[in-house]
């Protein structure tokens, strides 16, 4: 993992919480694989727990690519509440959609 970033660019509500991003080059005849993962920025004022649980599944996407069975195994292996965090930081979004910030 070469860098963890906040992007501006990520719309949270029509598009996604975080990016995760894989590059492969060809340097001196060897190959090299940069990973990058990118936050919404909405996440710079949020409770820790959600911004931990954004970087674990983008985590999780760098050796798993779907929503499976593997997939959610190793988000909980990584954070053993995991399940819960994504449906709190869910209800977050919700509130943040509806109202406005938590605790402005």
């Amino acid at each position: 993992l070469s860098k963890v970033a906040y992007d501006s660019k990520i719309h949270v509500m029509k598009h996604a919480l975080g990016l995760h991003t894989a590059i492969s080059r060809v340097q001196g005849g060897k190959l090299k694989a940069k990973a990058e993962i990118r936050v919404a920025t909405v996440f710079k004022v949020a409770p820790e727990p959600f911004l931990r649980m954004i970087v674990v599944h983008e985590l999780a996407h760098l050796k798993e690519k779907d929503h499976n069975k593997a997939f959610y195994s190793l988000c909980c292996h990584m954070e053993p509440d995991y399940h819960q965090l994504e449906f709190d930081t869910r209800l977050y979004l919700t509130h943040l959609s509806l109202f406005g910030e938590l605790y402005a």
